[in-house]
């Protein structure tokens, strides 16, 4: 039941784009202070924030790390209480001038209308490592997810290997991206771009909108993703000719 309740709460998260976050004032000391922010996760479940320097969250958590994150479903009608949400708590800090680039340009692809801010305001990538994660899944179904829980094993390849599938699939491959947005997510596009692999997942872009694929197995090599992207491919054709039948 724990690791269901932990798959869950990362789906949740992988599904999610915007996320409310949580810091210490540095103004009102001592007082909590929440605002709304894109994201995106890592294959260790860490969750990146690009904020500009003169945010009241880059001021805040240069005095104190600790922050949490909370993203949920938003109830359309009826009880919000009765629908899934998960915090994330942990501390969080720059991301080590090595690794700038690379995640920067994973976080615009993903995230395209960030590139106008590398001119703006001194933004800067702000990774968050996981200390513990609270899932309500409804009513009743409530857990404590430790760190160990929440992690994954680290996939074989590294953020430029990761460039260059997603570069090899919506160079070679672009009929893919459409057929398996069509498959998950009944989204008709002529323009689809795959953005981010992750070990469990992908994300493909159209309409200016970021949708998760979820893999039927976790991936640790590019072998693995690619059988996955395969079996994705070969069951929206099969869906396909059923409709054109």
């Amino acid at each position: 039941m724990r690791e269901q309740a932990a798959f869950e709460a990362r789906t949740l998260v992988r599904q999610s784009n915007v996320c409310v976050i949580s810091t210490i004032s540095k103004n009102l000391a001592g007082y909590p202070f929440g605002s709304v922010s894109p994201f995106m996760s890592d294959n260790q479940g860490r969750l990146v924030f690009y904020i500009a320097g003169i945010a009241q969250h880059s001021r805040n958590l240069s005095e104190d790390s600790k922050m949490c994150a909370t993203v949920f479903n938003a109830a359309e009608q009826g009880d919000q209480n009765a629908h899934a949400r998960v915090t994330v708590v942990g501390d969080a800090s720059p991301v080590p001038a090595e690794e700038h680039e690379a995640l920067l340009a994973r976080y615009e692809r993903q995230y395209p209308e960030a590139v106008s801010y590398r001119q703006a305001h001194d933004f800067q990538l702000w990774r968050m490592e996981v200390k513990r994660v609270r899932y309500i899944g409804g009513f009743g179904h409530i857990f404590w997810i430790e760190k160990d829980e929440w992690q994954q094993a680290e996939p074989e390849w590294d953020l430029d290997a990761e460039a260059h599938m997603v570069k090899h699939m919506n160079d070679d491959h672009s009929d893919a991206n459409r057929l398996i947005l069509k498959l998950i997510h009944n989204i008709s596009a002529e323009q689809v771009e795959m953005t981010t692999i992750v070990s469990d997942g992908c994300y493909l872009r159209a309409n200016e909108k970021n949708y998760y694929i979820q893999f039927e197995n976790v991936c640790l090599d590019s072998m693995s993703v690619r059988k996955e992207l395969v079996r994705l491919t070969k069951a929206a054709r099969e869906q396909l000719a059923e409709y054109t039948e």
